[in-house]
């Protein structure tokens, strides 16, 4: 267990660490909101990157690219076809599966794009020895997940989103004490799925929502929309405070169904 930050200042540290990089200097603190960090599991790697050092902004186009098709030599020339993974090992595929989820119920623009290194463990130290704790990958060839992150409009209302697929050994139910979410459900779905949704009103005018799904093989899926640009949801007149529209483009309803969808 650590304390991690909220998903909006990972992002704005990423954003801190790539300007600087492009500068070839170094970082240069940006002023932020002030917010509280909570104990969860450090399998959530949506801060645990940034915990070890070792998460990465990824720029580009979010489009998706034409595969040329394969050619074989003779009718009995073996398959080269893999299962798709469940977790989305970057960024481009992560929205590329959101697109064929979403369907026609909702546009999307990513803004952030991160790609999240396996989870790490950490050496610790004996007592009295003063040796430095350091991150050690599990497994160096273990493959990566995405999250991103941006603006969604659905039925011409616009808010903040942020979505990310990863393995985890912690519970849904975690995220709502993350999220300050005050009204958390938390259930179990015929297949085994432990699923948590919720509300938070961090303040006056502004609303997100919660959904959080862990799958029975670890997968976990993790979205939070909001009537704001931080999909968290902020103090009015606070980085990420502005209201966009009077409530969420999307509907709790709306969030489980495209959590729980059997697109991804």
């Amino acid at each position: 267990m650590s304390d991690l930050r909220t998903l909006h200042d990972a992002f704005a540290e990423l954003e801190r660490r790539a300007d600087a990089a492009a500068a070839g200097t170094a970082p240069v603190a940006r002023p932020r909101r002030a917010v509280r960090l909570v104990p969860i599991a450090a399998t959530v790697v949506a801060v645990a990157g940034l915990v070890a050092g070792a998460v990465w902004l990824v720029p580009g186009d979010s489009g998706t690219h034409a595969a040329s098709p394969p050619t074989t030599s003779s009718s009995t020339a073996p398959s080269t076809t893999t299962a798709r993974s469940p977790v989305p090992t970057s960024p481009d595929d992560l929205i590329a599966r959101f697109r064929v989820v979403l369907g026609d119920t909702a546009t999307f623009e990513v803004t952030e794009k991160i790609i999240v290194p396996p989870p790490s463990s950490t050496n610790t130290p004996q007592p009295g020895t003063g040796s430095v704790v350091t991150p050690q990958l599990e497994d160096p060839d273990a493959p990566t997940s995405a999250m991103i992150g941006g603006t969604l409009t659905s039925a011409g209302v616009t808010g903040g989103f942020t979505l990310t697929i990863y393995p985890s050994d912690s519970e849904p139910g975690e995220w709502c004490d993350l999220s300050r979410t005050e009204d958390c459900d938390v259930s179990t779905l015929p297949d085994g799925s432990r699923l948590a949704t919720g509300t938070a009103q961090p303040a006056p005018g502004a609303v997100s929502y919660l959904a959080c799904l862990k799958r029975p093989d670890g997968t976990m899926v993790l979205m939070h929309v909001s009537n704001q640009e931080d999909p968290l949801g902020a103090e009015i007149n606070s980085p990420g405070g502005e209201i966009y529209s009077p409530q969420p483009p999307l509907s709790l309803d709306q969030l489980k169904a495209i959590v729980t969808s059997d697109k991804w």
